[in-house]
């Protein structure tokens, strides 16, 4: 959803106010402050705004390390919503993202390979900027909790969503999805994340911003263990 409230800006943020549930029609308006909502009646849902992601980026997986990092992948075994459209192992080739990712322990990241489908693409090959967005939602989430206390009760949602992209990504082509634990600060759990090309190019970045609450994804390791 961020993606599509964002479209047409390179560097912005996405915050979620309210809960967005599917199938239901809402309004997407530009305000004349630069700010874009997405507005249910009088409700605003989420706002998007210009912003730049500003991180210090870890070095670039190989794709190889992040190949075995995936194969720990933890939702193979147990996953709460298998048929996620991202990191869902359920999701046949071709339908989803399909990114899994592991943890690269000597880096203090997690990392997964990814080739986005052709049906992700436009007719030039690029991946539409929606799905990069996607893209690095469930990392950063999953680096929260494969890098967090493995015992905390804790479960949060998304409360700001952040993405620069810095260049195309092209549909049928390996990369690498990176993220890792930023912080902490009151109910705030704070992400990075990353893609790169094969060959280390930084191809967009990311910051996650979740809150915890009395409902959403369970934080703590041990709840997702089998």
């Amino acid at each position: 959803m961020g993606g599509v409230l964002a479209r047409g800006l390179t560097k912005a943020e996405v915050t979620l106010r309210r809960p967005v549930r599917l199938g239901r029609p809402y309004q997407a308006l530009d305000e004349s402050d630069g700010v874009r909502v997405l507005r249910d009646g009088e409700s605003v849902l989420a706002e998007a705004r210009q912003a730049s992601v500003d991180l210090d980026i870890p070095p670039p997986v190989g794709l190889e390390p992040s190949r075995i990092a995936s194969e720990t992948y933890i939702g193979h075994r147990n996953h709460f919503v298998p048929s996620c459209f991202n990191c869902g192992p359920s999701r046949p080739e071709g339908d989803g993202l399909r990114i899994f990712p592991g943890v690269v322990a000597e880096l203090g990241v997690v990392a997964a390979p990814w080739i986005p489908s052709l049906t992700l693409a436009g007719a030039n090959g690029e991946v539409s900027p929606e799905f990069i967005w996607a893209a690095l939602d469930c990392p950063t989430i999953w680096a929260l909790v494969l890098l967090g206390k493995p015992d905390t009760d804790e479960k949060a949602v998304t409360g700001r969503l952040a993405v620069e992209l810095i260049s195309p990504s092209h549909a049928g082509q390996p990369h690498v999805v990176m993220a890792w634990k930023e912080g902490e600060s009151g109910r705030a759990r704070v992400a990075g994340g990353a893609i790169y090309s094969a060959d280390g190019r930084l191809l967009a970045k990311a910051k996650h911003t979740l809150v915890t609450t009395d409902w959403g994804v369970p934080m703590g390791l041990n709840h997702w263990r089998p």
